[in-house]
């Protein structure tokens, strides 16, 4: 991987953190995730207006396609992510959310496409789950009253992670072999993200209104940094492989933990720091099984 692309990840795994960070900090459902993602639409249009006049033709059907799916795809991760944060610590969702992503991939490999691991392969496999296992019994023991709770936050977490898995195999296929502009594809699919969301966001405007009152700077936030962080990794992704810019993005598990501990003031522990290590060279294993 350039310096270039490496430093776009790592600009990028620490602004992803920061906004789910305050994803977590903030209350909301379907009306918080439109509302950010109204925010970052007309963050981006600009430049995806701009990206759109220069490449001197309209998207052909297969960036449309993909474009779609994409959106499909990031608007589950938006709704479901904000389940897993109801559900339990920051400290316990975003790692297994980030490290189940590349694992769901890898799985998803081996059953469609008949693809066989290699013994790195299955000890990065073996690394990600000790950790989830490790992290959701910490948990269980921090809050012993709520005795189901670290279960159902992990499964969350997990769900999360394949729907990461999802839109990072989708738009790491259209920046590389489309070749279509990073800024613009993601306008599409941002614009019909918040179009497919917009029937359940404003089926109740008194609760739209709600998350602008309580969060509203986190929401303008979240919506200038969430697609600046994507945007990085479609970037790096046109400099480097995808094998080598998905795990190296899942350095944010090590930024959210800091993030948790600082911010968040939630119990820190050998455990879960191991825990997450154990993810994170899990996603290094794979990477360098590949």
């Amino acid at each position: 991987m350039s310096p270039l692309a490496l430093a776009l990840v790592l600009c990028a795994a620490c602004l992803h953190a920061t906004w789910n960070l305050l994803a977590k900090q903030s209350r909301g459902g379907a009306a918080l995730v439109w509302s950010y993602s109204a925010v970052s639409l007309l963050a981006v249009l600009p430049a995806a207006a701009l990206a759109w006049r220069g490449s001197g033709q309209p998207p052909g059907t297969a960036v449309w396609f993909a474009a779609a799916c994409s959106g499909v795809a990031h608007l589950a991760y938006g709704l479901v992510l904000q389940r897993a944060y109801r559900s339990g610590d920051f400290s316990l969702v975003y790692p297994v959310a980030r490290g189940t992503g590349p694992l769901f991939a890898v799985l998803a490999a081996v059953a469609l496409l008949h693809e066989r691991p290699s013994p790195a392969g299955w000890a990065g496999i073996a690394a990600i789950l000790a950790g989830i296992v490790l992290l959701s019994s910490t948990a269980r023991r921090a809050a012993p009253a709520a005795p189901g709770s670290a279960p159902r936050a992990v499964l969350w977490g997990a769900a999360t992670g394949l729907c990461i898995a999802a839109y990072t195999v989708i738009d790491g296929w259209a920046v590389s072999t489309l070749a279509v502009a990073p800024v613009l594809y993601y306008g599409l699919g941002v614009a019909l993200r918040a179009l497919l969301l917009a029937p359940l966001a404003w089926r109740d405007p008194a609760g739209l209104r709600g998350p602008w009152r309580r969060d509203g700077r986190r929401i303008v936030a979240i919506g200038i940094l969430s697609p600046l962080a994507y945007l990085l990794v479609l970037y790096a992704m046109t400099l480097a492989p995808l094998a080598y810019v998905a795990p190296a993005r899942e350095l944010s598990m090590l930024v959210g933990l800091v993030l948790s501990v600082r911010l968040l003031h939630e119990g820190f522990s050998a455990s879960r720091a191991l825990a997450t290590a154990s993810m994170l060279g899990g996603v290094v294993l794979l990477a360098l099984a590949r």
